[in-house]
């Protein structure tokens, strides 16, 4: 299934590389500091071959602008959607309305999840420290996991669940320093579960009661709320080979419609990036990450909210959504190195664990995993990684995830 989208992906990532270099190169400062500048600028030796016409192609029609949203208009949306929803793609336009700026987009993957976003930045302002963002979300998944909760769930429990929702929300963004983002997101949400139409294991119904998924028999609407506080000094946000992200977030969710799901949720995720040689071609990175929910007396945390371990952002050696608990955490290290400018290839190892109560998350019991993988990509930005992943005990694993980190 992903072998064909692989190939799309790579060989327009390959053109709007080659594109962004022949549009900078005739930046003077950039192009004597750049190789790719210089490579940019010199005189194709196919004319008529299959990749000067792709990157012609590319450079007539801004393709890495567009990805990047350096320029309006429209552009192709790379992703977008939940772990798991497999290759996704579909159209976005962007643009001005006097101070305001519009982004519009939807995307479908190949297992028909379908989602729509509605973005409006209504102010930005003080050279872009402080922004005020309107978005409207729709999500459609059709086809979600659920293994039951803890390290005690098994393959042999695995079903099918439908997950949709609508969901209005107003974010404050503030940038007090270069590499300080602080704000908050308010929001409503309106989740609805059903039925999983994946007809190769039992829809969750069939096998889970409400008392072992909360949140089964029905659902809530829920008015949240979000602190959040970014430090980020990474190089290229999108495509990064030093520096480091650091994210911390609490959220307060409040049933509006039940009274019977108050929770409050905190993340916390640490990624550096060290590069081993001055060209950064060879990169080590680590990730950590934790979450926790604690619900409010007499109150239970929804299933499909609860955190989790396995999938591509946690140990590759396990499917999306394996390990679900009210408490996660994980750890990865990964070495890449760029053999070419456009793609660069990865090693890693994993692990991660979940549990009911928080003393227990300790470094006995963990999941493991290991792999390799592939990254496509610009100076700026990721376009699509591939990995794959095994050391679990469940086989082989791969996953591809299109945009950025």
């Amino acid at each position: 299934m992903y072998r064909p989208a692989l190939i799309a992906i790579f060989t327009a990532a390959l053109a709007s590389s080659s594109a962004f270099a022949q549009a900078t190169a005739d930046k003077s400062a950039f192009a004597q500091d750049t190789p790719i500048a210089s490579e940019a600028a010199a005189p194709a030796q196919d004319e008529g071959g299959f990749v000067d016409k792709a990157r012609n192609w590319a450079e007539a029609h801004q393709i890495v602008e567009r990805l990047n949203g350096d320029i309006d208009g429209w552009y192709p949306r790379l992703g977008g959607m939940t772990r798991g929803g497999g290759f996704a793609i579909g159209p976005g336009y962007r643009f001005h309305a006097g101070e305001a700026l519009v982004d519009l987009s939807a995307g479908i993957s190949l297992k028909a999840y379908k989602a729509v976003d509605a973005k409006v930045r209504w102010i930005n302002a003080f050279d872009e420290r402080l922004e005020l963002w309107t978005n409207y979300r729709f999500e459609d998944f059709p086809q979600e996991d659920f293994f039951g909760r803890g390290f005690a769930s098994s393959l042999d429990t695995r079903t099918s669940y439908a997950y949709g929702s609508h969901d209005v929300s107003v974010h404050g963004i503030g940038r007090p320093l270069s590499w300080l983002r602080v704000g908050t997101t308010i929001g409503y949400l309106n989740p609805d579960v059903g039925p999983g139409s994946d007809t190769s294991f039992p829809s969750i119904e069939q096998v889970f009661t409400d008392l072992e998924a909360p949140g089964l028999a029905a659902q809530p609407d829920y008015l949240h709320t979000t602190l959040f506080a970014d430090v980020d000094y990474r190089d290229e946000r999108g495509h990064p080979r030093s520096g480091g992200f650091y994210h911390t977030a609490y959220g307060i969710w409040n049933d509006r419609s039940l009274e019977q799901y108050d929770f409050r949720r905190f993340d916390a995720n640490a990624a550096q990036y060290v590069p081993l040689v001055a060209d950064k071609k060879h990169v080590v990175s680590g990730h950590l990450g934790v979450s926790y929910v604690n619900n409010q007396t007499g109150h239970r945390v929804p299933f499909y909210f609860l955190p989790y371990v396995g999938g591509v952002d946690t140990v590759r050696s396990f499917r999306e959504f394996r390990f679900k608990d009210e408490n996660a955490m994980w750890m990865t290290a990964e070495y890449n190195y760029m053999p070419i400018k456009w793609v660069s290839v990865a090693a890693f190892a994993d692990t991660g664990k979940v549990a009911a109560d928080w003393q227990d998350i300790g470094s006995s019991g963990l999941k493991k995993g290991y792999g390799f993988g592939v990254r496509v990509h610009s100076r700026k930005q990721t376009f699509v990684r591939l990995n794959v992943g095994t050391g679990g005990g469940e086989g082989w694993q791969m996953f591809m995830k299109l945009g950025g980190f």
